[in-house]
């Protein structure tokens, strides 16, 4: 009876090990993101605040939605800005994970 109930504890620990791996494997580096992110802050300010004028905030933005917004600007499909094309071009999908990870991260002001 111990065995099996020591079987089973184990399998769902096992399970629950393997379930975690794929979210942890997919968590930004938002160190990374923020040294990457140093060229938007011209824009986009240092917290995530816009200083230009139509630039949108960053701040507190859903993550899966500025990723998905900088590959789109980086294939010039979906998003057409020439500026935000030039500056995503270069970007690994790693970077733009760790850059929208960063500017998630930040708070915004209400």
């Amino acid at each position: 009876m111990r065995s099996t109930a020591l079987i089973a504890s184990m399998a769902l620990a096992i399970l629950a090990f393997f379930s975690i791996q794929p979210a942890l494997a997919q968590m930004p580096d938002v160190a990374a993101g923020r040294k990457r992110a140093e060229v938007c802050m011209a824009c986009h300010g240092e917290n995530g605040r816009a200083v230009v004028p139509g630039v949108p905030h960053l701040a507190g933005q859903d993550r899966d939605y500025l990723a998905q917004a900088l590959r789109d600007y980086r294939l010039a499909q979906e998003r057409h800005n020439p500026t935000m094309t030039e500056m995503a071009k270069p970007l690994s999908d790693a970077d733009i994970d760790n850059i929208a990870g960063f500017f998630h991260g930040l708070r915004a002001e209400k």
